[in-house]
């Protein structure tokens, strides 16, 4: 047993062969005792970095998440024995955790309801019941801004801070799974013929997954992100935060902090010099000069989303456009684009990405319908005179209204 309580490779080692045996569809008693010490001994650590491990081995996401909920399932008491972390209200982990207790007041309120439609005859009682149903979970989609801010403000510090950070992306693909959910129940409840036996079944999946978020960041991730990320770099995610957004909580104040001494979660070599050090240096653009207040205010006022990354998947620089469709923080500066995206998109940007660097392609677009609007997105291959590959940029644009556009328009309005 001593050996489970003093060395931690040991423990994740037993605990790694532990899942990978559950996600091979073993699961009894003598396998679970088999590995009993290293359970009674882990540690949040052991497990992130045993999840780390897994994403490693290419397995696929769906195998990969039932596997880890069978293992979390076993480690359950070891694990709720654990205290969390404490930290002040305005901390950034602290605000995420307000947040979860605001979510499961009302996923405690719907409980009831979900019960409810269950137990009604009459058509017209069972319709209102619905409506009020579909209501509550309109009122969920407004955390999407926790999920937010953690995929684009939390993760790519972590990543930089923490190297064994491939759990996140598992944690991600159930923030998707949840968007899905409440996607697909919101279509259900409007549907002329609801089926109750389909709707408690998503709602089933919902509140799982909605409740393992909470579990899995509160015993798991928080408590190894307290310890290997620097309190200068939540002070950084805290005033990147106020963009994005809070779920069901009012704006948390936070300290004053000179902007100038912000941490970015990457770097690049070289100088790096913002407006106000260049001043009114004019920057030759080749067809014509500019200041970078100036090329900013161009890039800023143009009517579409641009990202750019370098030959490297690094994220170089984004626009920020009045009206924005995709989330972007300062946090991506720099960060990998294969961790901007869920897993299991990962492969279509690998794919284009080849495609670029081979010259196969120079450019590639997809369109999506999102709130309404019809969203056009084109990516663009970048190369030098010479023709070397240089990174790539995404364009995003809302063509609505462009596409209506008929006939001629010669004159101002």
């Amino acid at each position: 047993m001593s050996e489970f309580i003093n060395n931690n490779n040991a423990r994740i080692e037993s605990l790694l062969q532990l899942c990978r045996n559950l996600i091979q569809g073993a699961l009894n008693t003598e396998l679970i005792q088999q590995h009993q010490d290293a359970i009674d001994h882990l540690t949040p650590n052991d497990i992130v970095q045993v999840v780390h491990r897994l994403v490693e081995d290419n397995i696929p996401m769906k195998d990969l998440k039932s596997g880890i909920n069978k293992f979390l399932n076993i480690c359950f008491k070891t694990i709720r024995s654990q205290a969390k972390i404490e930290v002040k209200p305005n901390h950034f982990l602290g605000v995420l955790m307000a947040e979860n207790r605001e979510l499961e007041k009302r996923l405690a309120a719907m409980k009831p309801i979900a019960k409810s439609i269950n137990l009604i005859k009459e058509e017209s009682d069972l319709r209102k019941e619905l409506r009020i149903l579909k209501s509550k979970i309109e009122d969920l989609g407004a955390f999407e801004k926790h999920y937010s801010r953690k995929e684009n403000i939390f993760f790519p510090y972590f990543e930089r801070e923490f190297p064994e950070f491939k759990c996140l992306g598992v944690m991600w693909s159930i923030h998707d799974d949840i968007r899905k959910t409440q996607k697909i129940l919101l279509d259900s409840l409007e549907a002329k013929k609801v089926d109750v036996k389909e709707i408690n079944h998503m709602l089933g999946d919902l509140f799982f997954s909605m409740y393992a978020i909470i579990f899995r960041e509160e015993y798991l991730l928080f408590p190894v992100a307290i310890n290997a990320v620097s309190a200068e770099l939540w002070e950084e995610m805290n005033h990147q935060s106020d963009e994005l957004g809070y779920s069901y909580i009012p704006k948390p104040v936070y300290s004053a902090k000179n902007a100038s001494n912000r941490k970015k979660a990457f770097s690049f070599e070289g100088d790096n010099l913002d407006p106000q050090q260049l001043g009114d240096t004019l920057l030759n653009f080749d067809t014509g000069l500019m200041t970078l207040d100036q090329a900013m205010i161009l890039l800023n006022h143009l009517p579409v989303d641009i990202t750019m990354i370098d030959e490297n998947d690094r994220v170089r620089f984004f626009s920020k456009p009045k009206d924005r469709f995709f989330t972007r923080s300062k946090a991506i500066i720099g960060r990998s684009v294969q961790n901007c995206h869920p897993p299991e998109s990962v492969h279509v940007v690998e794919d284009l990405l080849k495609a670029f660097r081979n010259c196969e392609k120079d450019s590639e677009s997809f369109w999506i319908q999102m709130k309404g609007r019809f969203i056009l997105i084109q990516y663009f291959a970048l190369r030098d005179e010479a023709g070397a590959y240089k990174g790539c940029i995404e364009v995003s644009q809302d063509v609505t209204e462009i596409r209506e556009l008929k006939g001629e328009k010669r004159l101002m309005d």
